[in-house]
């Protein structure tokens, strides 16, 4: 009936004219709701559009389309005009007007940002209890990763020789009295007065024991600068933050990618592409007027795309007038991502160009869009095995990289992706070129490919390899969950990279959860951080009915019965795994280790928000390359003890960290990558950033170390007070000084935004990002009693977005510098207040 209501209302938008009626509110719809200052929330129903108009009227000037679960702020109404209510919003840095309802239905409702879901059900349990925190193994060894803490000190030249972060051991009840139990008489709390706290932030700290306020800081060492209100010297002190230490690894990898990508990877892939080109083109003209013609034609398309988004200086000189016309138009279409359109080399396929809009750091030069455009395009566009043409041109694409003399060079990229960020989801040149040449010949003879027999024995090989597990092929309308294989299982120059939380959102997305009429068309942040442990994840996914689609609580079990499966050298794969477990201690662990201040419930919370802040740095890291579901400091003179600043006792944060960035580090160093160049003024960018991820491994070592103390109850020393007082806030930003050095143009602040998955169909896309860095606040104990410390902690951002309005980082910037945001999730309230 809403559905029917809806497509009733867009063709009365088409046929009605505008007839304004006196301001006020209509009658023969529903009451108004909203408040002029407060905030809304869009309630149509899924794959239906509610129009931000540039006037109230059906007949207005259409700004954007707003999806089901998106905010906005209201500025004035209503108006009747229409016969409907109609409000003036905000949306972003979008000002327009919107319907509020029908006679029978409401389109949007009123949201009250302070709530949070009133009961927190249990999470169901069914065989085994997923416990998510395996004990670090004894050693090691992965492609990735060769643990030797010894040697990576001595290549390091480590002034401070932390103790090894794998040999970090929880106590079996928490032994500490560092941190006391609320709630508090703030009158007997060092420094409260001095924070200028506002009434609902006292409350919170006082019940809590800590509080998260705005911070409006560029950066997460700023909380840890000397300044006038928060003066070391006298007495202040520090809460050195997982937030600030994961921060640091994002800011180290992504300018590691940045770098590469510029330095290396462009030119690399421009030789792989122009090569593959020409030989594309000799085997077309070796097949005109044949058969394979279409098919031989379709890789010289391919690649002339590619080539011409990556490099059109190259393009211009190679690509040839017959070619030109097709390629041209499908250049233009992602350089404008212009949306869902065919592809038309490629029979009943279609792609979704709007993912072609740079994102990530990829929009700081022209040299970052072009690489992002062409790797996208290379890891997006799939011949499927399903046709014979498509399959044929999949061939004549892999035996043109064969005849190209580039493989090496196509092999090395992908070994390097797979080192930071995993293995390809999609088959590629390595599954396809040895059955190939198993079905036609060591030379892959290109008159082979007609044989119909061989054809299809090359086709049975291929369906009888795993196929990919994350399925962003745009595919019909209705795609069951048993149909996904056939409509996403071909070939890829650079498959997009699977990572296990791109995976777990595939799987608890429509089709694999929810049925036709009530499907679930996107996940959440919420769903991974359920899927690695946290309870209360489930519990605020359960509070909002994302539980109550069919399969969900199904596959959640299982999905974490595989993550509980896996074991530090599971993860420990590459980078983007390492960084993932990282997070878990965040959202799973046993109670008893840890002080009762990390297991109240607000607690909890604020861990959530930690491990999403920092997961959304990671989606926006490795944006181009990850497979998308669809559906100075310091000062001289004496260096003496007068603070008492602490660790956020959680060591196996810092420690999963450390192993990380040490691992990078290292996987630099075995690949000639970053070592020093006496002769070179200044050393190359690889010097300092191998060095950014040396400094965060044993920075977070030394962390590590002491949040296992407090554990312990073991005191820190003076040396590691000292460090906290003087050095600590110093070599953050010496760190993240190293990461930018190469850049020619660092951002200013930290926050950033990233698209996590896709619903072409409905015309949405989920996004994740970080705002403001924001101060907390958290009382504990000192040798002179009670006193309050301060950090820095993330703030989250998760909202949907209309597809073809991805938000890069500049876009979200001015939004946050403007302050048209979204509201933050609900459930922070329970520990921030603005």
């Amino acid at each position: 009936m809403q559905k029917m209501l809806m497509a009733l209302i867009i063709l009365l938008a088409l046929a009605i004219p505008a007839a304004a009626q006196e301001a006020g509110q209509c009658e023969n719809v529903l009451p108004p709701r909203l408040e002029i200052g407060g905030q809304g929330i869009v309630t149509v129903a899924t794959g239906f559009f509610l129009n931000l108009r540039s006037e109230p009227g059906l007949n207005s000037e259409e700004i954007i389309r707003l999806a089901n679960g998106e905010f906005f702020e209201v500025v004035d109404g209503p108006i009747c005009v229409d016969g409907l209510n109609w409000w003036q919003v905000k949306q972003f840095s979008l000002t327009g007007w919107i319907a509020e309802s029908t006679s029978r239905d409401y389109m949007v409702e009123p949201f009250d940002s302070s709530r949070l879901p009133a009961t927190l059900p249990p999470v169901p349990r069914t065989g085994p209890s997923p416990v998510l925190l395996a004990d670090n193994p004894p050693t090691l060894e992965t492609d990735f990763i060769r643990w030797d803490w010894e040697a990576f000190l001595e290549s390091m030249n480590s002034f401070y020789n932390p103790s090894d972060p794998l040999a970090v051991a929880l106590p079996e009840r928490y032994q500490g009295t560092d941190f006391p139990a609320g709630p508090f008489d703030l009158g007997e709390v060092r420094f409260v007065d001095e924070l200028d706290l506002n009434a609902a932030q006292r409350d919170l700290l006082a019940q809590n024991g800590f509080v998260v306020v705005p911070g409006g800081m560029a950066q997460f060492e700023d909380a840890y600068r000397w300044d006038d209100n928060w003066n070391p010297e006298t007495g202040h002190s520090y809460w050195v933050t997982t937030d600030a230490l994961l921060h640091s690894l994002h800011v180290a990898f992504d300018n590691l990618l940045q770098f590469i990508e510029v330095e290396a990877l462009h030119s690399q892939l421009s030789d792989v592409l122009a090569a593959s080109y020409a030989a594309a083109v000799a085997d077309h003209e070796a097949q005109l007027e044949t058969d394979l013609e279409p098919a031989a034609r379709a890789a010289v398309i391919y690649y002339a795309v590619a080539l011409g988004l990556l490099d059109p200086a190259a393009y211009d000189a190679a690509v040839s007038t017959p070619y030109r016309a097709d390629a041209d138009a499908l250049i233009e279409a992602a350089l404008e991502a212009q949306g869902r359109l065919d592809v038309p080399f490629l029979p009943r396929y279609q792609e979704d160009f709007s993912q072609y809009k740079p994102r990530g750091h990829y929009t700081t030069g022209p040299e970052q869009e072009q690489y992002f455009r062409a790797m996208m395009w290379l890891g997006r566009i799939t011949f499927l095995a399903r046709d014979n043409e498509s399959l044929q041109a999949s061939l004549f694409a892999l035996r043109a990289l064969r005849l190209s003399g580039e493989y090496q060079n196509w092999q090395s990229i992908s070994d390097l992706l797979t080192f930071l960020i995993g293995p390809a989801d999609n088959l590629g040149p390595p599954e396809y070129l040895p059955i190939a040449q198993e079905s036609f010949g060591a030379e892959l003879p290109a008159a082979n490919f007609a044989d119909p027999v061989m054809l299809a024995g090359f086709r049975a090989q291929v369906e009888a390899l795993s196929g990919p597990l994350i399925h962003n092929v745009v595919r019909p309308l209705g795609t069951q969950a048993e149909e996904l294989d056939e409509a996403t299982r071909g070939f890829r120059l650079f498959g997009q990279r699977f990572t296990f939380d791109g995976y777990a959102m595939q799987r608890l997305i429509y089709p694999e959860v929810g049925v036709v009429g009530n499907e679930r068309p996107l996940p959440s942040g919420l769903d991974v951080a359920a899927v690695m442990g946290s309870d209360i994840a489930y519990r605020l996914l359960d509070g909002r009915g994302d539980t109550a689609y069919e399969n969900y609580i199904e596959n959640l079990l299982e999905l974490r019965s595989e993550a509980s499966a896996m074991n530090g050298p599971d993860w420990l794969q590459n980078a983007y795994g390492g960084w993932l477990w990282a997070l878990q201690p965040l959202w799973a662990r046993p109670a008893e280790p840890y002080p009762p201040l990390l297991n109240t419930e607000a607690w909890l919370l604020r861990d959530l928000q930690a491990g999403l802040g920092s997961w959304a740095e990671l989606k926006h890291d490795t944006l181009l390359y990850t497979v998308q579901p669809m559906g100075g400091l310091g000062g001289g003179g004496p260096r003496t003890v007068t603070t008492y600043s602490l660790i956020e006792p959680n060591p196996l944060v810092f420690s999963r960290v450390a192993l990380v960035s040490a691992a990078i580090a290292d996987g630099l160093r075995v690949r000639g990558m970053g070592d020093y160049a006496p002769s070179s003024e200044p050393p190359p960018g690889l010097y300092h950033l191998r060095g950014a991820f040396e400094n965060v491994a044993e920075l977070s070592a030394m962390l590590a170390e002491m949040a296992r103390k407090e554990l312990w109850g073991e005191p820190l020393t003076d040396d590691e007070q000292l460090f906290l007082k003087y050095d600590f806030g110093q070599k953050l930003w010496y760190t993240r000084y190293l990461a930018q050095l190469p850049l020619a143009d660092p951002p200013e602040v930290a926050a950033v935004v990233a698209d996590v998955a896709s619903n072409p169909d409905a015309g949405t896309t989920l996004q994740v990002g970080t705002g403001y860095v924001d101060y907390i606040y958290v009382i504990t104990h000192s040798p002179n009693g009670l006193q309050v410390t301060r950090g820095t902690v993330y703030s989250y951002y998760e909202f949907i977005q209309p597809i073809d309005n991805r938000l890069n980082d500049d876009e979200w910037r001015d939004a946050l510098a403007a302050g048209v945001v979204p509201p933050r999730p609900d459930w922070v309230s329970v520990f921030f207040a603005p």
